[in-house]
Order: C-alpha cells, then sequence, then structure tokens
C-alpha cells in the first residue's frame, strides 16, 4: 500500500461505516452489501475472497483469514507446492464481536452474532448466537433480541431513545445517555 494511501486511511476515512464504504467503493472485497461496519483494526488480508451481506458488522481486532499460511514453512521444509486457501461469506445482519477469528472455508449464515473473542473453526448456521473457541451456537437470535429488548427496556435512559428510528449512535444524545449511564451503574452502587 503506497505512502499517500496509508496517510489518507489514517486521517481522512474513520473506522466503521466509513471504512466500509471505503471498501465498498473500491471493490476491495469479492462481494460487499450495503451498511457494513468494518473496523480499521480488523485484519482481512484476502480481501478477494471475502464476501459479506448487508448490515454486517467487523469490529476491532477481528481476523478473517482466507488462507493457511502453515503450507509456506511445510513447502519450505519439503521442497513441495501447497495452498491452502478459502473464501468466507457472511450473510446479512450479522456482527463479529472484537477479536473474532475466522478460519477459511467458512459460511456465516444471515442473522448472526459472533461474541467476542470466538475462532470460528466450522459453518455456522444463520438466526443464531455464537460463542467459545471453537465457537458454539449459545441461543437462538430470537432469544438473544427479547432478552435485549426486556434488558434495554428497564433501563431509566429508554425513554431518550428515539422509538421511530433505530438507534446506532446520535451525537446529541451521547452526552445526556453517559450521564444517566454513569449515575444508574455506579452512583446509585456502594463504593468499594
Amino acid at each position: 500500500m503506497s505512502l499517500l494511501r496509508k496517510l489518507y486511511l489514517k486521517y481522512f476515512v474513520p473506522s466503521g461505516f466509513g471504512y466500509g464504504k471505503y471498501l465498498k467503493d473500491r471493490r476491495s472485497l469479492q462481494y460487499q452489501g450495503d451498511k457494513c461496519f468494518v473496523s480499521k483494526g480488523s485484519e482481512l488480508p484476502d480481501p478477494y475472497l471475502l464476501s459479506i451481506g448487508n448490515n454486517v458488522w467487523i469490529t476491532d481486532g477481528c481476523r478473517l483469514l482466507c488462507h493457511d499460511a502453515s503450507v509456506i514453512m511445510i513447502n519450505i521444509m519439503q521442497d513441495s507446492q501447497l495452498d491452502q486457501v478459502g473464501p468466507i461469506e457472511i450473510g446479512d445482519n450479522c456482527f463479529l464481536g472484537n477479536n473474532v477469528i475466522v478460519l477459511p472455508n467458512i459460511k456465516i449464515g444471515p442473522n448472526t452474532i459472533v461474541g467476542s473473542g470466538a475462532v470460528v473453526t466450522r459453518n455456522l448456521e444463520g438466526n443464531g448466537v455464537y460463542a467459545g473457541n471453537p465457537a458454539k451456537l449459545v441461543s437462538s437470535m430470537n432469544d438473544y433480541i427479547e432478552k435485549a429488548t426486556n434488558r434495554s427496556r428497564q433501563f431509566p435512559w429508554n425513554r431518550h431513545l428515539n422509538k421511530n428510528a433505530a438507534h446506532i449512535y446520535d451525537a446529541n444524545l451521547e452526552a445526556t445517555l453517559r450521564k444517566e449511564r454513569i449515575e444508574y451503574f455506579f452512583e446509585s452502587q456502594p463504593n468499594y
């Protein structure tokens, strides 16, 4: 990557939706849907073997590995020409938590959450929440959404959230949310 491109990415392309748009505009991935969030702190060493659907979130520290570089050591060891590569396909509405590792030849079905630190070693069916090493199903998506909905309704700042639009991030509302969250989590609790 040229020095100018590195500087441009560092200073002018924000992480998240901005970087996702940057990748899509340049057709860096084999396929990329709309409204994708890609952290600049993620690693996509073989983007031409990566396909992601709409509303896919690849958060900080994620590593999507479309190759197994261990064969290079074997090639040197026994003077061979092995190659171990494979695509990664991620369906619509998927979230990869921080530091998720996805190995080659993996398909992640739509409507899936992969918890932070998970290692995806096999295909994941859609409509589920997965965690662990190796990643295993821990909840259906419907159960997770129901639990998250119930928890969210209990927070006192829920009254501020716009009921007519998806709550992603609202800079105008953030100061209020932070203040109420600090009061709720810290000021109402005993000091240790």
